[in-house]
């Protein structure tokens, strides 16, 4: 089973844990990053000019799918599958308050999981994005990355919307324009 490569965080968010906290937790630190495995690439050169990029990773990991909280917090608030989806909705600033105890509990139960063998397949189109300049391509997954405050982290990834929590990015870790992404993810 390969590891995926972990990019520096994109975005980063920190929480404090509810008053009534029986977990010693006191607050968590969450983070956007994008899983890549060595090998799953394509060139293209120029602006316009598609390839198509396709291949599987495997690993192990987290999957935020397992907690009950969150099904329920998706059903309740209208989440959107995929860490995208929930980390869009966490970065509105009064859900991290209003739903502090909500956010800790799911959180909690990711932490306490299994990993679970898991694998994309990343399938889709990519372009550069200036003519005449050749890009060196390469998949990713989106993970949620929590990391509790006694320093233990835990990587997380959901199969909730596979087309929004993969993409292609450039060797400079930028985001690539994609298009007919019918990749999957199965955990």
């Amino acid at each position: 089973m390969a590891n995926l490569n972990f990019i520096a965080p994109h975005n980063q968010i920190a929480f404090a844990a509810p008053e009534r906290n029986s977990t010693g937790v006191s607050s968590w630190k969450v983070s956007t990053k994008r899983g890549t495995q060595s090998g799953l690439g394509v060139s293209v050169s120029g602006a316009g000019a598609w390839a198509k990029l396709d291949g599987t990773m495997k690993f192990k990991i987290r999957s935020l799918d397992n907690s009950k909280t969150y099904d329920m917090m998706k059903k309740e608030y209208h989440i959107g599958g995929g860490v995208s989806a929930f980390w869009s909705w966490l970065g509105i600033s009064a859900n991290a308050e209003t739903h502090k105890e909500e956010i800790h509990e799911v959180f909690k139960e990711v932490s306490n999981s299994q990993e679970v063998e898991g694998s994309a397949n990343v399938s889709l189109y990519v372009s550069g994005q200036y003519p005449n300049v050749q890009v060196d391509a390469s998949g990713y997954v989106l993970i949620m990355q929590i990391e509790d405050s006694s320093g233990n982290t835990y990587n997380m990834m959901s199969a909730g919307d596979p087309a929004s929590d993969t993409g292609a990015q450039d060797q400079n870790g930028n985001a690539l324009p994609s298009k007919d992404n019918n990749s999957t993810i199965i955990l």
